[in-house]
């Protein structure tokens, strides 16, 4: 029997073919180490619309996670004066990267790397469309890349991260000073941030996270 000019045979054995190779193509769910478990309640994708505080680190760099990880580990030593390349201070990481053993940084890193990125507009809400760039963005591009889609592996990408945590850590970059770092909360400094940070309004900030936020992680 012919269907359409081909043999039902031939019919059947091109459905089948195409079954196969369609359910082929699509990759188990990967399973995260152990080493990751710890962080899902906060970092999961299916647990960051809980958390508007909480950043995506879905696809960032791994390069960059890693370095974020053993920024949140290391102890901070006073020098006295000026500003170390990077220290991060925050009440909930400093207590739990250091729970990380150093032998798994890499593995949560990549973990995390491997798993596609989230756009902050699916876990907020917020404009359909990219907003157009402020002024000052296109300052941001010369390392954070275009949108703010990095191609540096220390360097973060800014497209499509949460408003709340852009808005936070630009405030962090402006107002923390040396000083701050032996005291308990949030703070954060970098040698290139800092500097750019410090000279922002609240306003020009609003702005900066408004813009970011709302285009495409990808």
């Amino acid at each position: 029997m012919r269907i359409g000019g081909l043999p039902k045979t031939l019919l059947g054995a091109a459905v089948v073919f195409a079954t196969t190779a369609l359910t082929s193509t699509v990759a188990p769910a990967e399973p995260p180490p152990a080493a990751v478990v710890p962080c899902l309640p906060c970092h999961g994708r299916d647990r960051l619309h809980e958390k508007p505080q909480v950043p995506s680190i879905l696809g960032q760099d791994a390069k960059y996670l890693f370095h974020q990880i053993t920024a949140f580990q290391r102890v901070f030593a006073p020098r006295g004066s000026g500003f170390t390349r990077l220290e991060r201070n925050h009440p909930v990481m400093s207590a739990e990267a250091p729970k990380v053993a150093r032998e798994d940084i890499g593995a949560v890193a990549d973990y995390f790397s491997r798993q596609a990125c989230v756009n902050a507009r699916d876990l907020d809400g917020g404009p359909s469309d990219p907003l157009p760039p402020p002024l000052l963005a296109k300052r941001c591009f010369l390392c954070h890349g275009e949108a703010g889609r990095s191609h540096h592996a220390f360097i973060p990408t800014l497209a499509g991260q949460r408003r709340t945590y852009l808005s936070a850590q630009l405030k962090s970059f402006r107002d923390t000073r040396w000083i701050d770092l032996t005291r308990p909360g949030q703070s954060r400094v970098h040698s290139m941030m800092t500097r750019q940070g410090m000279p922002l309004n609240d306003a020009q900030i609003d702005d900066l996270a408004a813009y970011f936020s709302s285009q495409n992680c990808r």
